[in-house]
């Protein structure tokens, strides 16, 4: 399965060079070049080798269809999201494989408001990639490439207005940063400066490989947890490859769980928002948060994508999903985990209170996200056949199947990024849990 390449709007995936290659690259870019016709493209891209390589190939494609390309380099994707609404790009291309392994990686394509592609427009950029009817334009009106520099301070400086500046800088946090060597390395010095921190960070260097998955979670943060106890500081965090999710570690070091993340930035926004956009499998602690300070709540799909665009058509503020992602609409229409961090921050600083004593009241929910390798051409079969067994518990057909029982919830899906088939359960007791997961392997299996 490792050979397949992954196509969807949340980005095109797979191993280097088996699934994903050079010719790859270059047939999407032309592909996205013709669809857009003309214009200017922004690019960047994260830390992994092969995403230079890719950069530079699709750099050519778009020149050969008479599109410019300003390339920003070593950048996260947020970061870009945030530029293509202010300079009035085109669209936009990140190469990153975001949480995905080092060996893997994506091409992210961003429309002109820099938020990832919608079914609609997926669909007319793979119909030109499959038909391979590219633009293609005479030597005298190839597209120009240049290399750009990020606006930093711009973005720092619209950054720090959606939270008490002073505030934060007052606090003089202490934070322990684990950008997993990736595109955000270069920059939190700076971002530490800006907000005043006392910043130490831990795998911080971009020329070199992953030291972990590059997946915030629990799992991963056993070096955050331990110097975030040995020097005393105030909270820590892990960072995937392109900045888009973050994840935390208390100031006991003790990490939590992705699954906080969007219900802390909806307490920090209480007061400041009515609606907000999740997916049908992120926590219900969201629910319960929402609950306490007015938000009203809307589920959609999994994926960047859908939940921006759900965004859009609800007119919601906010939006985010349980995997440590984030996005505010006045801000940019991408997940960022540097402002996922500012937001906590400033509730943190708000409130006067440490990270364990935000999180004390809220109820305790323990859920369980597993992996299923099953081949590709036997996914939906399964699917069909889970449907079935479960049509008397009246599903929610939202994204994949999600059955609702007292004391807990469960939702069976194909990924759009791997060839697996995904279960997340969350319930109130362990031992709950443990009896759905054997439940659903056994009828998935069959």
């Amino acid at each position: 399965m490792e050979d397949r390449v992954r196509i969807s709007v949340s980005g095109i995936r797979g191993e280097v060079p088996h699934a994903l290659n050079v010719e790859i690259v270059s047939k999407l870019s032309s592909a996205f070049a013709s669809y857009l016709e003309e214009g200017r493209i922004a690019l960047c891209r994260d830390s992994r080798p092969s995403s230079h390589m890719f950069k530079m190939a699709s750099l050519s494609s778009l020149m050969a269809a008479g599109v410019g390309g300003d390339d920003f380099g070593l950048l996260p994707t947020p970061f870009l999201q945030f530029l293509i609404t202010r300079k009035k790009y085109k669209g936009g291309i990140s190469f990153s494989g975001g949480h995905s392994p080092y060996t893997w990686n994506a091409v992210l394509l961003l429309d002109a408001d820099g938020a990832y592609l919608e079914a609609s427009e997926g669909s007319e950029v793979f119909n030109i990639f499959e038909s391979a009817d590219f633009k293609k334009v005479t030597w005298k009106r190839l597209g120009k490439v240049q290399k750009k520099e990020f606006p930093l301070e711009l973005y720092f400086h619209e950054l720090s207005r959606l939270v008490d500046l002073k505030r934060i800088k007052d606090s003089r946090f202490k934070i322990v940063a684990d950008p997993c060597n990736g595109a955000l390395s270069k920059y939190l010095k700076y971002f530490g400066d800006f907000f005043n921190l006392t910043l130490i960070g831990i795998n911080d260097d971009p020329s070199k490989p992953f030291p972990h998955l590059p997946e915030p979670n629990q799992k991963n943060a056993s070096q955050v947890e331990a110097v975030v106890g040995a020097t005393d500081s105030d909270l820590g965090f892990l960072l995937n490859s392109d900045g888009s999710r973050i994840s935390f570690v208390d100031e006991k070091g003790n990490g939590l769980s992705e699954e906080m993340t969007l219900p802390l930035c909806l307490l920090s926004l209480n007061n400041k928002i009515k609606k907000a956009v999740t997916t049908v499998v992120s926590s219900s602690l969201s629910d319960w948060v929402a609950g306490k300070t007015g938000i009203s709540l809307v589920r959609t799909r999994v994926g960047q994508s859908s939940v921006v665009h759900m965004m859009e058509a609800e007119n919601a503020e906010a939006g985010g999903e349980g995997s440590g992602s984030f996005a505010l609409k006045s801000f940019s229409q991408g997940y960022d985990a540097l402002l996922s961090l500012v937001l906590i921050l400033d509730l943190l600083a708000g409130e006067d209170k440490k990270l364990t004593d935000l999180i004390q009241p809220f109820p305790i929910r323990y859920m369980r996200k597993i992996k299923v390798e099953v081949p590709p051409e036997k996914t939906y079969r399964i699917m069909d056949r889970l449907e079935e067994i479960y049509a008397d518990e009246k599903p929610d057909f939202i994204d994949g199947i999600r059955i609702d029982r007292d004391k807990a919830w469960f939702n069976i899906r194909p990924s759009l990024t791997e060839f697996i088939i995904r279960l997340t359960i969350e319930s109130e007791e362990q031992e709950i849990i443990r009896t759905i997961e054997e439940e659903i392997r056994e009828r998935i299996l069959v």
